[in-house]
């Protein structure tokens, strides 16, 4: 019984901890080969246009994926249809090749910066989606997920 509330308040503890949390989804790769065509789309609701928020790109790949870096087409559609669209460089590896990510095993988790103290314009859905950029005809292999983290800024 004693671990069972010692378990309980740990998770308590853990979950207060991420309450700016707003957003945080990731996508799995099929086969770990991200083709061009796929896109991987993350859609939310925004309902606070007070706050500034931070938005992170979040990215698993396995120790055998051949680059260094990711190339992202980012687009972010609001509730209006207007949109924004960049083009996002993520660097999961430094010119030795060790992996800037967190990592076990053969997978490294990576978070990317992207936009920094972002307010909402409007409240609505939102849809934020990438396309991979890196120009590979048969697919990107190694990727294993792809994610979207959404903070609120304290």
């Amino acid at each position: 019984m004693t671990k069972l509330i010692a378990s309980l308040f740990i998770v308590a503890v853990l979950l207060s901890c991420n309450s700016n949390v707003v957003y945080d989804e990731y996508i799995n790769i099929e086969k770990e080969n991200w083709k061009k065509e796929n896109i991987a789309t993350f859609e939310f609701d925004a309902v606070d246009t007070l706050t500034a928020h931070n938005f992170y790109i979040n990215v698993r790949n396995k120790g055998e994926y051949p680059y260094n870096n990711l190339y992202l087409f980012v687009t972010i559609n609001g509730p209006e249809g207007n949109f924004s669209r960049d083009t996002v460089n993520c660097i999961l590896a430094d010119d030795r090749g060790k992996w800037k990510g967190k990592g076990w095993g053969d997978l490294w988790d990576y978070q990317q910066p992207y936009l920094g103290n972002v307010k909402f314009a409007k409240k609505g859905k939102y849809i934020v989606s990438y396309e991979q950029a890196m120009r590979v005809e048969d697919g990107l292999k190694g990727i294993s997920d792809i994610g979207l983290k959404i903070v609120k800024v304290k």
